[in-house]
């Protein structure tokens, strides 16, 4: 087995439950290390590896299919765009009854992304009529990703608006906090008023009722498709991906960073607004978690020993009632998995940023310290021009950190002096 097939392996692997960017940008480095030896050997283990019908291989193989077409040059271009391996490795795929739907639809999303890639080449035609089949043939699996918006300036008065909107949005949500806390403490004395009761039902209709996506209402979206972007300012993102809102830019595009902690600007007509649960809703879950944490693996802790037994110790019948228990629970359990991984990912993201921010603190206290303490050995105190500081270069040491950021600090170094 030779390198190439060891990293192409590696980046098309069925136990990856997501792609992994690291593993496919080493398969491109090493195939633009030589692309006239090593686009027809990498061409030749893809086609092996799309000749499966593990759906998870397929995904991760087509996904380094479209890196490999943007990053490797015009030979492998040339490899991928032929007639026989777009016939026989997408369009046969597509007309497959056992290959599952959401594969076809990925390779759908494949074409159109790699004639749009190549659409300017016309060495390279045979993408346009694979592009051309796909649409008369199989439009139903096509669900191609919206035209990014324009960055268009928001205007003074549509900002002005919008601080309007995030200061009511905030007094909402501080009576909404003492609204709850005042029917807690009624609830505590069994006792409900009338007022209370339209109080409560008045606050659910205005939860039921649809509001526009704007940055006051907004804290979270959740991505509609996938946008691979090389602008320097622009967020990346998977279809699925949660992101976290952080403010507007322009008209049409926000700010919001993944739970990695990668941040960037992302267009509006790519996500939808994650609806926050209701409180229903919140002790279900709550509930459920707490079952599968007090009870449930209390059973799969009983199971997982039986099964480590010797077998001729086994009780049979109660493996059989467990695994009967257990089974049940598995997409409850995934799905508790996944969202306590994401919740960890972020915390780890906050956590490095607080550090950052805490280290860039630090430094500009140090500094400010330091000058005082100059000025008293020297004995005089000149009069402050400006701010009375002196500027503080930093930007080379804190690439990353911005402007509003260091603005906010340095308003708390004012504090602190005065």
């Amino acid at each position: 087995m030779t390198s190439l097939d060891v990293l192409i392996n590696r980046a098309t692997d069925g136990t990856l439950t997501d792609d992994n960017w690291q593993y496919i940008l080493d398969v491109c480095d090493f195939i633009s290390g030589d692309p006239e030896q090593n686009s027809k050997e990498a061409m030749k283990i893809i086609r092996t590896r799309l000749s499966t019908r593990d759906a998870n291989v397929l995904f991760r193989t087509l996904s380094l299919v479209v890196a490999i077409a943007e990053n490797c040059g015009s030979r492998m271009q040339q490899e991928i765009a032929s007639t026989q391996f777009l016939q026989e490795y997408f369009l046969k795929k597509l007309s497959d009854k056992k290959i599952h739907k959401h594969v076809k639809i990925r390779i759908a999303e494949v074409i159109i992304n790699l004639n749009s890639t190549f659409k300017n080449d016309p060495s390279l035609r045979p993408i346009q009529e694979a592009h051309r089949t796909l649409m008369s043939k199989f439009g139903n699996f096509c669900k191609a990703a919206p035209s990014k918006p324009a960055k268009t300036a928001i205007s003074g008065k549509d900002k002005e608006h919008e601080e309007q909107e995030l200061e009511r949005a905030l007094q909402l949500s501080v009576q909404e906090y003492e609204r709850e806390q005042s029917t807690r403490n009624k609830q505590a004395t069994t006792y409900v008023s009338s007022d209370d009761m339209n109080v409560s039902s008045k606050s659910s209709r205005e939860r039921d009722e649809p509001e526009a996506m704007t940055i006051a209402n907004v804290k979270k979206v959740c991505a509609l498709y996938d946008l691979i972007s090389y602008e320097a300012d622009e967020l990346s993102f998977r279809k699925g991906d949660t992101i976290t809102v952080i403010e507007s830019v322009y008209r049409d595009w926000w700010r919001g960073s993944l739970p990695n902690g990668q941040t960037g600007i992302f267009p509006l007509n790519y996500v939808t607004p994650v609806v926050s649960k209701s409180a229903e809703e919140a002790a279900r879950e709550t509930s459920l978690e707490e079952r599968l944490v007090r009870v449930e693996h209390l059973k799969i802790d009983e199971l997982i020993a039986l099964l480590s037994s010797e077998p001729s110790q086994v009780n049979e019948d109660r493996v059989t009632e467990l695994y009967n228990d257990v089974l049940p629970t598995r997409p409850s359990l995934a799905k508790a998995i996944d969202k306590y991984g994401g919740r960890r990912d972020e915390l780890g993201a906050l956590h490095d940023r607080m550090n950052e921010a805490t280290n860039f603190y630090n430094v500009l206290i140090d500094r400010v310290v330091s000058y005082r303490g100059d000025i008293r050995s020297n004995g005089n105190l000149p009069y402050p021009s400006g701010s009375g500081y002196p500027e503080l270069s930093t930007k080379s040491e804190h690439k990353s950190y911005s402007g509003d950021s260091a603005r906010v600090i340095l308003h708390r170094l004012d504090d602190l002096q005065g």
